[in-house]
C-alpha cells in the first residue's frame, strides 16, 4: 500500500524501514535469527521457486558467463575485497576480512526484481543476473565457511578448501536432482493409486525445498542452496511432460506460490529491518573505530565491489564468444547497469550473523560488531543505489508494452464479438443466451474504455472520476424529472436513485455520510407505503428500472456529446463508452426465477466458443502465441470461477 503512494521506493526498502520502525518503537521486540533456520525457512523456498521459473534455455546459452560471474567473480571478490578490508581496517584479521568479503559476494536478485517495472536491461544481461543470483549464494556461503574456519582456528589449506568447495557444490546439484526425481516419481505413484488430490499435490510442492535442503545439508553435507535450485529446475521440466501436465494443478500451484513467495520476501526484508537498529546501535557504542570513519569505509568497500563487478563484466565479454552473429554486444553502459544490479541482501545478512560470539579458544571474536556494521552498511548502500540510481539509467521503454496491451485489447474484443455471433446463430431463442450476449457487449464496452482486469491497461483518472460523479448527479436530476412528469413511480425513482448514490459513494468517499443519512430518511418514509407485490408486479418494476437506466444513459450521452470539445474529448469519449455499456446492460432479458443450471450451461458453451475462437485466430496467424496464451490464461480463471 505504501509503495502505491511512493512508487520511487522499492518494496524491499519500505519493508526494511518498517522492520526498523517496529524495533525503534518497541525495543523489547526481538526475533532471534538463527542463520541456518533463516536459510531453510526463507532462502530455500525462494530459490526453489526461482529455479522453477528460470528460463533454462537462456541459462544454458549463457552458462559460460554465468559461471564466470557466480564462481570466478566470487573468488576474485573474496580475495581482492578481503585484502582491501584488512588494509583499511587492520584490527580485522585477514581471515575475518576474507569472511566478510565472502558474505558480501552473493548478489540478491530478489531485491533487483522488485524494480523490474522501472528498469529495462538487455535480455542477455537479465539472464546472466538471474543465473548468477541462483548460483552465487552457494559459492559465497562455502567461501565464507572456509574463511570463518580459518578465523576461528588460525589454520587454512587452499588445497583442502578447493577440493571441499567442488565436492560441496557438485554434490549439492547431484543430490538436488536425485531427490527431486524421487519426489516426482512418488507423486506419480500416488496418482496411479487413484489418490489424486489437488491439495496434497500442491502441499508436496511447497514442502519440496525444505525436504531437499535439510537432507542435502544434514545428511549428505553438501550445498542445500544449489540442491533446491537444481530441484526447482528439474520440477519445472517434469511438469511439461504430458502425464504431469495438469492445467488445474498448474493454475492452483502458480497462484499459491505467488502468494507464498510474496510473503516470504516480505518477511526476509522485515527481518533485515528488525536486526538493523541493534546492529547499528551495538557498532556505534562498541566499535573499535569512529562511526564516521566506519561509514567512510562502507562507501569505499561498496564502490570497490561495484567497480570490480563493472571491470569483470567488461573483461568477461572481451573473452567471450564473438563468433555468434546473434550475440548481443554489451558495451560499458550495459556493464555499468549489470554492476549496479549487484545488490547485497538477505543471504549476506544471514551469513554474517552466523559469525559466533567467541573463538574456539573461548576468547571473544575480534571486532565482530564492526564486521556486522560494515556488512549491513554495504548491503544498504547497494540496495539504495539499485533503488534510486539504476532506474534513472535504465528507464523502461513503455512503447513496446503499450503496443502489446493494444494488441491484447483488440484480440480480446474480437474473440468476444465472434463469440456473440456464434451464440446468436446457435441458441437465439434461449433467454439465457440474451443475458450472456448482453454481458459480452457490456464487457466490450468496458474494455474499450480501459476498465478491465488486465493489469497493463489504464486505470480511471481523477478527471474521469470527477466527470462520472457529475454525470451520476445529472442522472439523479433526470430521474426526479421523470418522477415529476409521472413517467415513473416513487418506488422506481427510489431504487434508481439508490443505485446512482452508491456509484457516487464508490467514486467519492467524501459524500458517503450525507448520502447515507438522506437515503436512510427516504427509506423510512417509503417503508409504510411498500407492500407485498406479486411476481409479475416485481418483474414489471424491474423492467421499469432498466428502462429508466436506458433513458438516463441516452440523456447523459446526449449531454456529453453536446459539451465535448478538443480539450476534453478523450475523457468524454471514455464516459460515453461507459454509458453505452450501461444502456446495453439495461436491455438484457429479465428472468424472475433464474435457473442456475441453464444459466451455467450457456456460460460453459460460451467459454468453449471463446476457447475455439482463440485457437482459430492463432492458427490463422491473426494473433501470436503470446497473445493467445494470455487470452487462454484469463479464460481459465473465468472458467474456474464459473465451474466452482
Amino acid at each position: 500500500m505504501i509503495s502505491r503512494f511512493l512508487p520511487y521506493l522499492s518494496i524491499p526498502i519500505i519493508q526494511i524501514v518498517m522492520g526498523a520502525i517496529i524495533v525503534i518503537i518497541n525495543p523489547m521486540f526481538n526475533i532471534e535469527l538463527d542463520p541456518h533456520t533463516f536459510l531453510l525457512m526463507f532462502i530455500a523456498p525462494l530459490l526453489f521457486y526461482d529455479g522453477k521459473r528460470a528460463d533454462k534455455r537462456s541459462l544454458w546459452n549463457e552458462r559460460k558467463n554465468i559461471l564466470l560471474m557466480a564462481l570466478a567473480l566470487v573468488f576474485a571478490t573474496v580475495f581482492i575485497v578481503g585484502i582491501l578490508i584488512n588494509w583499511l581496517v587492520p584490527p580485522i584479521s585477514l581471515a575475518a576480512a576474507f569472511a566478510l568479503a565472502a558474505a558480501l559476494s552473493p548478489t540478491d536478485y530478489v531485491a533487483v526484481s522488485a524494480l523490474s517495472k522501472k528498469i529495462d536491461l538487455p535480455n542477455k544481461v537479465v539472464h546472466i543476473i538471474e543465473g548468477e543470483g541462483l548460483m552465487n549464494d552457494a559459492s559465497g556461503i562455502v567461501c565464507f565457511k572456509f574463511a570463518l574456519t580459518a578465523a576461528l582456528t588460525g589454520t587454512f589449506s587452499i588445497f583442502n578448501a578447493t577440493e571441499n568447495f567442488f565436492l560441496v557444490a557438485i554434490g549439492g546439484v547431484i543430490v538436488g536432482l536425485i531427490l527431486e526425481m524421487f519426489l516426482i516419481y512418488f507423486e506419480k505413484w500416488i496418482n496411479n493409486l487413484g489418490m489424486e488430490d489437488l491439495t496434497v499435490e500442491v502441499l508436496l510442492q511447497i514442502l519440496t525445498p525444505f525436504v531437499v535442503y535439510l537432507i542435502s545439508e544434514e545428511v549428505f553435507k553438501v550445498s542445500g542452496v544449489l540442491a533446491v535450485v537444481a530441484a526447482g529446475m528439474v520440477y519445472s521440466m517434469s511438469i511439461k511432460k504430458p502425464k504431469m501436465n495438469n492445467a488445474r494443478l498448474k493454475e492452483v500451484s502458480e497462484n499459491t506460490w505467488s502468494v507464498l513467495v510474496y510473503i516470504l520476501n516480505g518477511f526476509v526484508f522485515m527481518i533485515v529491518g528488525l536486526q538493523l537498529p541493534n546492529i547499528i546501535k551495538t557498532a556505534y557504542l562498541e566499535a573499535s573505530i569512529n562511526t564516521s570513519v566506519a561509514i567512510l569505509y562502507i562507501l569505499i568497500i561498496s564502490f570497490v565491489l561495484l567497480f570490480l563487478r563493472f571491470i569483470w563484466v567488461l573483461f568477461m565479454y572481451s573473452i567471450g564468444d564473438k563468433s555468434s552473429e546473434d550475440s548481443i554486444k554489451v558495451n560499458w553502459f550495459d556493464a555499468l547497469l549489470t554492476s549496479l544490479s549487484g545488490v547485497r541482501g538477505s543471504v549476506t545478512l544471514a551469513t554474517i550473523l552466523s559469525i559466533p560470539l567467541t573463538l574456539n579458544n573461548g576468547n571473544p571474536f575480534p571486532n565482530r560488531d564492526l564486521i556486522l556494521f560494515l556488512a549491513v552498511g554495504v548491503m544498504l548502500v547497494t540496495l539504495l543505489i539499485a533503488t534510486f540510481i539504476l532506474p534513472l539509467l535504465a528507464k523502461k521503454d513503455t512503447s513496446e508494452e503499450y503496443d502489446y496491451s493494444e494488441k491484447l485489447k483488440k484480440a480480446q474484443i474480437r474473440v468476444w464479438r465472434e463469440t456473440i455471433e456464434t451464440l446468436k446463430s446457435k441458441e437465439s431463442d434461449n433467454p439465457y443466451v440474451g443475458m450472456a450476449i448482453a454481458e459480452y457487449k457490456y464487457q466490450i464496452s468496458q474494455i474499450e474504455r480501459g476498465n478491465t482486469y488486465y493489469k497493463s491497461w489504464e486505470i480511471r483518472s481523477k478527471e474521469e472520476k470527477k466527470l462520472l460523479i457529475k454525470c451520476f448527479k445529472k442522472e439523479i436530476e433526470n430521474t426526479h424529472r421523470l418522477l415529476e412528469e409521472k413517467e415513473i413511480d416513487e418506488d422506481v425513482a427510489f431504487d434508481c436513485e439508490s443505485i446512482l448514490e452508491n456509484k457516487i459513494r464508490i467514486e467519492s468517499l467524501a459524500t458517503a455520510a450525507s448520502m447515507g443519512f438522506r437515503r436512510l430518511f427516504r427509506m423510512l418514509m417509503l417503508y409504510k407505503r411498500r407492500k407485498k407485490v406479486t411476481t409479475s408486479e416485481e418483474k414489471t418494476r424491474m423492467i421499469a428500472i432498466q428502462d429508466t437506466h436506458a433513458i438516463n444513459a441516452d440523456y447523459i450521452i446526449e449531454y456529453l456529446i453536446d459539451n465535448k470539445n478538443e480539450d476534453n474529448e478523450k475523457i468524454y469519449n471514455k464516459v460515453i463508452e461507459y454509458y453505452k455499456g450501461i444502456k446495453l446492460m439495461s436491455r438484457r432479458p429479465i428472468i424472475r426465477r433464474v435457473d442456475k443450471g441453464e444459466k451455467k450451461k450457456i456460460e460453459v458453451i460460451s467459454l468453449q466458443i471463446e476457447r475455439h475462437t482463440i485457437q482459430s485466430l492463432f492458427e490463422s496467424g491473426i494473433i501470436n502465441w503470446s497473445i493467445a496464451s494470455e487470452l487462454r490464461k484469463n479464460l481459465n480463471y473465468i472458467e474456474s470461477d464459473t465451474l466452482s
